[in-house]
């Protein structure tokens, strides 16, 4: 009879801005007369990414024998998953500490610590790595953690418009725990990239996407569509939409002391 081995992998690795050659700088101050943004995301047509299904050979006493990966989720026209950034704010509240868990079969998380930076870790558990989409931080080290006892062959790639370039392969292992730090990657693959792309090699369906940000500001719309941000500093910023199937829609947004303003983003297919 196979005997799960209970074992745990972790390495780490640091994500360079590649933002004009301009590195990472928020800071945490007190935010007097903050605002709120809420709004909701819809989507008009029919879902031209339907779910897939794949039949598990790698692994299936811990992945299970059929997986499906579900890259857009649409319910009544709500869009699920939709990132939420609000750009240009370099000073305000800190990073908030949160648990993003996958849904499904999976038991991945993105594990948001918080605090003066976003201090990201990725939980791999059922073959996950977590939600489909996720946030990342320019600068900041991550720390991924494979809780299952198989192997796990971890791809990153940078996502400049809709290419994806790919940054770096990692090996996780499955029978005894080992510390692996990984090397910084080259500034120059990031330059412009939107967002870093997770994949194994091992297991097709293993997919997630981390939009890279630069401050507390953002959010991720639920089944409803919903999205709330908070204690936003006075001022004018750029905000904006994104979701890999979907792509990024923009809005000038001017937000007023104690004010709360209500934003909208429609996807047409």
């Amino acid at each position: 009879m196979w005997r799960r081995i209970r074992t745990i992998t972790w390495f780490s690795l640091v994500v360079l801005s590649g933002f004009a050659g301009v590195g990472f700088a928020y800071d945490v101050v007190e935010v007097k007369n903050g605002a709120t943004i809420t709004g909701r995301v819809t989507f008009t047509g029919t879902p031209s990414q339907a779910p897939r299904r794949f039949e598990v050979r790698n692994g299936p006493e811990v992945c299970g024998p059929e997986r499906v990966l579900t890259k857009l989720e649409v319910y009544n026209g709500m869009v699920k998953g939709v990132v939420i950034a609000l750009e240009g704010v370099e000073r305000g509240k800190p990073f908030s500490s949160h648990h993003d868990t996958a849904t499904g079969q999976g038991r991945g998380e993105f594990q948001y610590a918080g605090g003066n930076a976003l201090n990201l870790g990725v939980r791999l558990e059922k073959c996950s790595f977590g939600p489909f989409t996720g946030v990342i931080v320019a600068d900041e080290a991550v720390q991924f953690v494979n809780h299952d006892s198989i192997k796990h062959t971890l791809h990153t790639y940078a996502l400049k418009g809709r290419k994806a370039k790919i940054l770096r392969t990692l090996h996780t292992q499955s029978l005894r725990a080992r510390r692996q730090t990984e090397k910084v990657f080259p500034a120059k693959k990031l330059r412009r990239a939107v967002a870093v792309g997770l994949t194994c090699d091992r297991h097709d369906f293993m997919e997630n996407w981390l939009y890279v940000v630069k401050n507390p500001y953002h959010a991720i719309s639920d089944e409803s569509g919903n999205f709330h941000i908070g204690q936003v500093p006075p001022g004018d910023y750029n905000l904006v939409a994104w979701h890999p199937v979907l792509g990024m829609k923009e809005q000038r947004v001017t937000v007023s002391p104690n004010g709360r303003l209500p934003v909208d983003f429609e996807f047409v297919k």
